[in-house]
């Protein structure tokens, strides 16, 4: 086997490498400039494929094909990069903007195809005197030289540039990644300036072979690094405003983000911890926060400034897709509650004069025999705040029960997480351990969370009450903010799929209930005519319709683009159906936007829950089928409204 023969085969190997890399990307995949790099990729494919046909050509016809594909990649490369790099920064390209920048490559490409009749390309001879295919040229065309050479640097030069340039649109910990992908860019556009300034080979077009040598760079950046692995953080300023200190790691240990707290406790900047060992920042000085990771059970540590602070461990949820997990540390300074319950042991007197002023609730337990011998625990002290969280008199406390002091923290919660709460506390007494949860207070109307903190104080029990309901506050407020669409307000994919998910499991076995898959019609058009400002508006105004439509129960979402999903539960085929109708009348109405009337119809899919799946996955691929049916049922034809847009799941 000549050394063509082996070239060629490796490029085969890694043109479909490229395109099954890139269609997993495409098609798989949500988070920013995924589906542009997935074309890419796609794209480059052909590139080397047509290289590939190159070296294996023994006509000129076949030749042709080679070059044909050669110039397919060079002439797309640059603007899918320019998408996919300006998507993967925040600054989406309009699909204007793409078709204006798609006809100089479009132009190249028909050239290419077609320059032996021409020669606007590359002059002849195509071939050397020994019979070689030219793969180069010894002389390029005009077109070659003044359009679409100046054209594809200047676009990949713009590219590049845009990933540079707004570079602190990327949360810090990914920066390096990008700039990894950068440098990864240099090498196929240097190969490919040098082979258009004509050095190297002219037989053997070498740029494929430059793509067959980074392809596992590419696949390390994509893959294991997972440089397009991120969602926006549009939480930062929550996470940055917490008083507390908070620490991300990954699922490696690794520093991927700090709080401004947790940048003056631990007297380092964010950037210079990013992906740092956690062990590097603590060491052997904090084997309270390894054993917190290792149990999950929060535990109390002292800085070596005398501060005793609190900490608390939780997960976070590996992302299905790019197989990512890590979790947060929260430390709390309970400083003050470790002087009060010291001062317990030295001086009962300050100690209550002290408390008494806690801000936090303090209760302290005894235990007491019985006339028939049981012991029972009993409150023999409760603060002010305590009485005030409880809501009672802090003296009316005094002799009370331990289980009903605990029954009164937890007013809010159900009766089973009340039995299960009131079974911890007495196990944990029992056993002399301590106890640390957060339970729901309801006391007329006003709704509170308490952090429930228990602990031995010799042979006596104490319980600690602290109000974390500003924290649960800002927790609920990231995860809103994680779980909607911002532009709409409704639930985004990952909500929807999350709130539809949980309550069709949670359904009983007898239930029924609708999802419906809307798209609204001609949108794109709208969106290209008037403008994005216009296009948001529609969009907004297509939700509060559905939302006005739609009971409270019911579940809306956007997944992306012009599509909704809502979850009706508890509607039979008939109600589903007077519903689909009821909606789709309701979204064709005009639409009147800064002056102007405009109509948008509305394609709907319905399946039925338990008929056509019951299973969430089943029943948004049967919507999805449906409302693609009437789309194509629809289309083209006039005069049509309301129901005439829905179609059913088969």
């Amino acid at each position: 086997m000549n050394i063509e023969k082996t070239l060629a085969i490796a490029l085969i190997f890694t043109a479909a490498s490229y395109a099954l890399l890139g269609l997993r990307l495409a098609s798989t995949r949500r988070e920013a400039g995924v589906v542009p790099v997935g074309v890419l990729f796609v794209v480059i494919a052909f590139w080397v494929l047509g290289g590939a046909i190159e070296l294996l050509a023994t006509s000129f016809d076949v030749f042709s094909i080679g070059r044909t594909g050669h110039f397919f990649g060079t002439s797309l490369v640059p603007i899918v990069a320019y998408v996919c790099f300006r998507e993967y920064v925040g600054k989406p390209t309009s699909g204007r903007r793409l078709a204006v920048l798609s006809v100089m490559p479009a132009i190249a490409i028909s050239l290419a195809a077609t320059n032996q009749y021409h020669g606007l390309m590359w002059h002849e001879p195509f071939v050397t005197a020994s019979g070689d295919f030219l793969t180069r040229p010894a002389e390029w065309g005009p077109w070659f030289l003044f359009a679409h050479l100046p054209f594809s640097y200047l676009v990949i030069g713009a590219a590049i540039l845009t990933l540079l340039v707004h570079s602190t649109a990327v949360p810090r910990d990914k920066r390096r990644s990008l700039f990894l992908l950068t440098a990864a860019c240099l090498g196929p556009l240097v190969a490919t300036a040098l082979y258009d300034l004509g050095y190297g080979p002219n037989t053997i077009s070498y740029v494929p072979l430059v793509f067959t040598a980074m392809l596992p760079v590419y696949y390390w950046l994509i893959m294991i690094a997972q440089v397009f692995g991120f969602s926006p953080l549009a939480y930062e300023i929550v996470f940055q405003n917490m008083q507390d200190p908070v620490v991300v790691i990954d699922d490696k240990k690794r520093i991927i983000g700090l709080n401004s707290g947790a940048e003056r406790m631990l007297s380092i900047e964010e950037g210079r911890a990013l992906h740092s060992p956690l062990s590097m920042l603590f060491g052997n000085s904090a084997p309270e926060v390894f054993e917190a990771l290792d149990t999950g059970k929060p535990q109390k540590m002292m800085t070596e400034s005398g501060r005793f602070l609190h900490v608390q461990v939780s997960e976070i949820d590996g992302d299905r897709d790019m197989g990512r997990g890590g979790k947060v540390l929260m430390f709390r300074d309970v400083s003050d509650v470790q002087k009060a319950q010291t001062e317990v042991r030295q001086n009962e007197k300050l100690l209550r004069t002290l408390i008494d002023h806690s801000v936090n609730g303090i209760v302290r337990f005894r235990w007491v025999e019985s006339d028939n011998g049981e012991r029972q625990l009993h409150s023999i002290f409760a603060n002010a705040a305590a009485g005030r969280f409880l809501s009672a008199d802090a003296t009316s406390l005094v002799a009370c029960p331990a289980v009903d002091v605990i029954r009164r923290a937890v007013t809010g919660m159900d009766d089973a997480d009340v039995e299960a709460i009131v079974e911890q506390f007495e196990a944990a007494v029992n056993t002399g351990q301590s106890l640390d949860i957060e339970v729901r207070q309801d006391n007329g109307g006003v709704a509170r969370w308490l952090r429930l903190i228990c602990e031995c104080i010799g042979e006596d029990y104490a319980a600690t009450f602290v109000d974390v309901t500003d924290r649960k506050v800002k927790e609920r407020e990231m995860d809103s903010i994680a779980s909607s669409d911002p532009l709409t307000g409704v639930l985004n994919r990952r909500g929807f799929e999350r709130d539809a998910s949980r309550r069709l499991s949670q359904s009983d076995d007898d239930a029924t209930g609708a999802l419906l898959f809307i798209d609204l019609n001609g949108f794109k058009q709208i969106n290209d005519d008037f403008g994005h400002e216009v296009g948001d508006q529609l969009l907004k105004i297509a939700a509060a319709r559905l939302k006005r439509s739609l009971r409270s129960c019911d579940i809306i979402g956007r997944p992306g683009g012009d599509e909704f999903v809502a979850l009706v539960p508890d509607v039979n085929a008939e109600s589903a159906d007077h519903l689909a109708r009821r909606l789709s009348h309701a979204l064709e109405k005009n639409y009147e936007i800064d002056g102007q009337k405009m109509l948008c119809t509305a394609s709907i899919g319905l399946a039925l829950y338990p008929e056509n799946s019951r299973t969430l996955t089943g029943l948004l691929r049967e919507a999805d089928q449906a409302m693609y049916r009437a789309k194509a049922r629809c289309r083209g034809v006039p005069n049509i409204s309301g129901g005439d847009f829905l179609e059913k799941a088969g």
